[in-house]
């Protein structure tokens, strides 16, 4: 067992031992359980090269959130040349992550930050607060720059900023100063690695289950997929691990969506699959306001995207970066436009059917708020720990038609005829993926809604 300077601990291969370097010499530190099959084309023990630059796989961390329905995600530790910071990635909602630990910073504690609050990190710049929340280390291999912090629930809290940086603030168990680590997203095109597998969002290792109930067929058509809601018999499962595990029957609902899941199409240059639909409603004055939302899915490079329907007008919504937005006085602004607040409802979800890259459940709710310019709308929905925001945009009929869709709404920004959410975009459905645990998200991001699948990362484990 050899450290690297710079490295304080590492897992025996053999017996799963945490051995820790000290002043005094090496110490065991408990043994950590087996990881989890989390597919990734990182493999620790193996390497590359990211820009013409030499880099070895030195760690991997799986973490879990706690008390949030989300799957568990990872992070590898990435070791270049001596002399040169190390980096941590991940993977959310088809979108790849880069961070380093950034001492000297001084950040609030963690019960003063609020989803959506602003944070200025001095020479840094301003970020947006995306998440704050709790997790769990599941467990780890390789080298690692930290002591892991077993069987701990330790605070956290995502940012991100604007052009694509993100960060993760560490607060472990609150006994030390927190650890930050600040980065971005980056293009994967600049990473080859040894294998020669390309650096895209690893697919599942099984691409078809069956349902616990009634042994249906059902595809998983991204591999992000967190829950499956039966198309046959309505059962409702979680997906761990490419298995399925029975959570019981879902209502029935007279909703049919106008979309057949498993239909591909091109959508503006993208071949999307939906793979999910989801109907929403929001109870104002009294009546409640239904709407339609199908999740679809465009690859790795893409992620995902959501197609919204209510009184005929078709809306398309994309994520927004967190750090893409500013707030202040009742107003957004994104890419240099103002949009102004037009209405805030409390979305529930009355039916789902398909698979998800969150826990959904029917039921649920987030606060949505929506905000009007004069390119579209951007939504903004959130929950007590997160977040997320999208863009909605109009769907030309003609757009629909791959899909056996005839529209009959405008193409125009929507029929608002004063009912809220008339505009094709109230649900706000974007879940971003990340990713992220937030309800009925996005994306999400990713992330991911729910939170951005993935979720929060930067590689901080440190015991106290």
């Amino acid at each position: 067992m050899t450290f690297k300077l710079g490295v304080r601990a590492q897992v025996c291969a053999y017996c799963r031992f945490v051995v820790v370097r000290t002043d005094r010499g090496f110490e065991k530190h408990g043994r950590v359980a087996d990881m989890l099959e989390l597919p990734s084309p990182f493999v620790v023990g193996t390497g590359g090269f990211w820009n013409r630059k030499r880099f070895d796989v030195e760690g991997r961390a799986q973490y879990d959130r706690h008390n949030a329905p989300s799957a568990p995600w990872q992070e590898f530790l990435l070791g270049f040349a001596e002399g040169e910071a190390r980096a941590w990635v991940a993977s959310a909602q088809g979108r790849w992550y880069v961070t380093y630990e950034t001492p000297g910073l001084d950040v609030p504690p963690l019960a003063q930050l609020r989803p959506g609050a602003s944070l200025a990190l001095g020479a840094h710049g301003s970020w947006s607060v995306q998440e704050v929340g709790g997790r769990r280390l599941c467990s780890v291999e390789g080298s690692l720059t930290g002591i892991p912090a077993l069987n701990v629930v330790t605070g956290f809290a995502d940012i991100s900023g604007p052009d694509g940086r993100f960060g993760t603030l560490d607060y472990g168990d609150g006994s030390e100063r927190p650890v930050v680590f600040l980065g971005q997203q980056f293009d994967p095109a600049g990473v080859v690695l040894d294998s020669g597998v390309p650096l895209a969002q690893a697919a599942a290792q099984v691409k078809d289950v069956q349902c616990p109930t009634c042994g249906g067929n059902l595809p998983l058509v991204s591999g992000q997929a967190e829950r499956i809601v039966c198309r046959f018999c309505g059962t409702q499962s979680d997906v761990t691990q490419g298995y399925l595990t029975a959570l019981g029957p879902t209502p029935r609902s007279t909703v049919q969506p106008d979309i057949a899941l498993g239909a591909e199409a091109d959508l503006r240059g993208i071949r999307v699959v939906c793979c999910g639909f989801v109907a929403r409603s929001c109870l104002v004055d009294g009546e409640r306001y239904p709407w339609k939302e199908y999740l679809l899915w465009g690859g790795a490079s893409v992620g995902y995207w959501w197609l919204v329907e209510e009184d005929g007008v078709w809306s398309l919504a994309t994520p927004i970066e967190v750090g893409e937005i500013a707030e202040g006085g009742g107003a957004l602004r994104f890419r240099g436009e103002d949009y102004r607040h037009a209405q805030t409802v409390r979305a529930r979800v009355d039916h789902v059917v398909g698979e998800f890259y969150w826990k959904v459940a029917i039921g649920e709710s987030v606060e949505a708020s929506e905000y009007r310019g004069s390119s579209g709308k951007v939504s903004r929905e959130a929950s007590p720990s997160e977040v997320v925001y999208s863009f909605c945009g109009p769907v030309h009929p003609k757009e629909l038609v791959p899909f056996g869709v005839v529209a009959k709404g405008s193409p125009g920004l929507g029929n608002n005829n004063g009912a809220p959410g008339a505009s094709g975009c109230s649900s706000l459905g974007v879940i971003i993926v990340l990713v992220m645990g937030v309800l009925a998200l996005l994306v999400m991001l990713d992330e991911c809604g729910g939170s951005f699948g993935g979720g929060s990362f930067g590689g901080g484990f440190y015991s106290k």
